[in-house]
């Protein structure tokens, strides 16, 4: 069999990316050339045409590289053209039946949460969200988890560009506050928000894993603050990264420890998962008070 041809300056541009994609403080010049045994002169031009197409920014004070807002959008558009919603909507309607809440999956852009699939709750209470409907990121659950799973470089762009609009009088506006939040939600694994997007609403989400966070892509749960209290988030936040990485894998991300593997929503000293086989974690919260 003939050995394929591949022009070295393109696959070294890519090796670079690649290396690029896995590291949040970003990479000098040096670090390339060591990591990749590339020529200096070679990984200086590669970087240099980069740059200047807008797909690396650099970090005047540490000479470091990293990948640039324009090479999300570029994989956001990648993401958002591979047919998620054919493929993972099975996965949400699995979500939704467990949970018994409405459930959305979303993407990040230009600074919001856009919703792309949707399946609501079989209970009274139903959201008026619609596919297609934009959320401010910092104000929505599902926003949060794809910014808690961004790489450092990335979420700092995202926080110096945009503004932080207040929504409801308990949405976060502190640029420093969010941060520190994030960086706790990107330890938990999930993220949540209660009142924040709007009064009386609370949701649970977690990034879907996979290379760039397959470009800003998660999975939440909505449901009334009666339905989702303090004390249900652990177990909810168990269910939607279980289910997150189920997503992972469907989209065919291959790495099980990325994907939380072997979580379960049954959290033995959690109240919640002892005796509860059979029904959904709304039908046992607070009642159903009305629709919405």
């Amino acid at each position: 069999m003939t050995k394929p041809y591949l022009v070295p300056a393109i696959k070294r541009a890519f090796e670079i990316i690649d290396l690029l994609a896995k590291q949040d403080a970003g990479l000098t010049i040096s670090d390339i050339h060591r990591e990749l045994k590339l020529p200096l002169s070679s990984a200086a031009t590669i970087l240099y045409t980069l740059k200047t197409l807008g797909y690396l920014d650099r970090d005047p004070r540490t000479s470091r590289y990293c990948l640039s807002t324009k090479m999300l959008s570029v994989s956001q558009g990648a993401v958002e053209r591979i047919d998620i919603v054919g493929r993972c909507h099975g996965l949400l309607e699995g979500l939704v039946k467990e949970s018994g809440l409405t459930g959305h999956v979303a993407v990040l852009r230009e600074g919001e949460s856009m919703y792309i699939d949707r399946v609501p709750g079989a209970g009274l209470i139903q959201f008026s969200s619609y596919i297609g409907m934009r959320w401010p990121a910092h104000a929505s659950a599902v926003g949060k988890a794809i910014l808690s799973a961004l790489p450092e470089t990335e979420l700092q762009s995202f926080l110096k560009k945009y503004k932080l609009d207040e929504v409801t009088e308990r949405t976060i506006t502190s640029k420093t506050a969010l941060g520190k939040q994030l960086k706790a939600f990107r330890r938990l694994g999930y993220a949540m928000e209660m009142n924040e997007g709007e009064i009386g609403v609370a949701c649970v989400a977690a990034p879907v894993p996979g290379p760039g966070t397959l470009a800003g892509l998660g999975i939440s749960v909505t449901g009334t603050t009666h339905q989702i209290t303090k004390s249900e988030l652990p177990t909810l936040g168990a269910l939607v990264r279980k289910y997150a990485g189920l997503m992972g894998l469907r989209l065919g991300v291959n790495e099980p420890r990325a994907l939380g593997a072997g979580l379960t929503t049954r959290l033995p000293n959690h109240p919640l998962g002892k005796s509860t086989a059979g029904t959904s974690l709304a039908q046992r919260g607070a009642p159903r008070l009305s629709s919405h």
